[in-house]
Order: C-alpha cells, then sequence, then structure tokens
C-alpha cells in the first residue's frame, strides 16, 4: 500500500508578485486528491524586456527538486513575446535541474490552442499593448494567426492585474469574441480570466485558453495523469 496523500507531485515556479497561480490551481485540482502542487517563488526582472533564465530563478528549481516533483513548471508567459525558442531551453534546464518534464505557462497555451485545434486566435493581453505585435509574430512563428487583440487603456502593473474584478475581466475579454475566431487565449497568468472561462464559452461557443489553467493542464499530461475536469472550460476536459 502507497503512502497517503497525493501520489503525484507537481511543481511550480512562481514569480513573487503573482497572488493567482497557488490559489487558482489549487481551486481547479479541489477533485484531485492523488495530485499535490509545489510551489517555489522568484523575483521577476524589472522590464517585460528581459529574458527569463537560470540566473534569474536562483535556487527556486533546486528547492523544488528537493520535493521530487513529476514534472515541473514556470509560471509565466514572458516567451510570448520574448520567443519560445528561449522557453524550450528553460525547459532543459529546469528538467536537467529537477529530474522532471518541464513547462511554462507559454509551451502550455500553445499545446492547448493544438489540443483544441485552433489556429485563428484572439489575444487578450493585461500589460502594455505595444507588446501585442510581438505576440502575434512569435504566434505566427507557430502557425497561429491572431485576429484579434485587447488590453487594457492603461498599463498595469501585476498587483493591479490580480485586483481586476469579474466585471473588469469580462470588459478586458469581450472584444476577442469574434465571429471567425477558434479560441480566446489570455496571455499572463496573473489574470483571474481562467474563473470566467465556462461561463463566456457557453455564451459564445469560443473556447478561452487562460495561461494559468493552461499550466496546470499541461503539467497534469507531463505527469501522466491527465482527467477531465469540470468547470473550468473546455480545455480542462480535453485529456
Amino acid at each position: 500500500m502507497g503512502a497517503p496523500g497525493p501520489s503525484t507531485r507537481l511543481g511550480i515556479l512562481v514569480p513573487s508578485s503573482n497572488s493567482n497561480a497557488e490559489s487558482l490551481t489549487a481551486a481547479l485540482l479541489t477533485s484531485r486528491g492523488d495530485v499535490g502542487v509545489h510551489y517555489a517563488r522568484f523575483r521577476l526582472p524589472p522590464s517585460l524586456d528581459e529574458m527569463i533564465d537560470a540566473a534569474v530563478l536562483g535556487a527556486a528549481p533546486d528547492l523544488l527538486a528537493d520535493a521530487e516533483p513529476d514534472a515541473v513548471a514556470f509560471h509565466g508567459t514572458s516567451g510570448t513575446w520574448m520567443g519560445l525558442d528561449g522557453d524550450r531551453d528553460l525547459c532543459q534546464r529546469l528538467s536537467e535541474r529537477t529530474d522532471a518534464p518541464a513547462t511554462t505557462a507559454s509551451l502550455a497555451v500553445v499545446e492547448a490552442l493544438r489540443a483544441l485545434e485552433a489556429s485563428r486566435i484572439a489575444v487578450v493581453f493585461p500589460g502594455p499593448a505595444a507588446i501585442l505585435p510581438l505576440i502575434a509574430a512569435e504566434y505566427a512563428e507557430q502557425g497561429l494567426h491572431v485576429i484579434a487583440t485587447s488590453s487594457p487603456a492603461t498599463v498595469l502593473a501585476n498587483p493591479e492585474i490580480a485586483r481586476l474584478s469579474r466585471d473588469d475581466i469580462a470588459a478586458l475579454m469581450q472584444p476577442a469574441f469574434r465571429p471567425a475566431v477558434d479560441a480566446v487565449v489570455c496571455v499572463g497568468t496573473n489574470l483571474r480570466s481562467g474563473y470566467l472561462a465556462e461561463e463566456l464559452e457557453s455564451a459564445t461557443g469560443v473556447p478561452v485558453v487562460d495561461s494559468a489553467v493552461a499550466t496546470a493542464w499541461q503539467l497534469l499530461r507531463l505527469a501522466g495523469t491527465p482527467q477531465p475536469v469540470d468547470g473550468w472550460g473546455r480545455l480542462m476536459r480535453t485529456v
């Protein structure tokens, strides 16, 4: 008989200013008593133009490795505009340091879109609008066509993004729901759009791919324990 408690361990590297990662992941996995999630925090660089690398993460991956996770993830989306090749390199380094398969929120979103067979997408981004063309260019390299975008009228700091109300998030997402869109992608793991996915999908028929939800979805796949989870949109029912 195995040890009591969760038999699968997931490891997540969380930016220190993110207050959504732990709470959303815990809520999403309420029905998965077989899965435990372990976190390590690190401080983001001050500029969105700076690459996240091993130096930025510091000892966080090694501390996660002590828990012997079955899969690990960098809970950030900078690769979406800085380049997914950088994320792939980061995953290789994380795997070497943790002895586990690794992903990032940016790579998880791309895998989610492939699983949903979505290629014409709308992007919701809570950061500066100037980054949206960079996101569109990087997605184009992955065969994804951005046909609509939405961002706030004013630039928000990461803690401000986390404090957006349900109505604020819905208003930010509303312009992205276009007739020709295969999926709406919410780039940013501190934007709490995952909580709205089910109701917005029911109202529009368009899948919502939230970065934090996609990260949990991909971690379960990498750990070899994917199961449908209701209440969080179409992606979490796709295994």
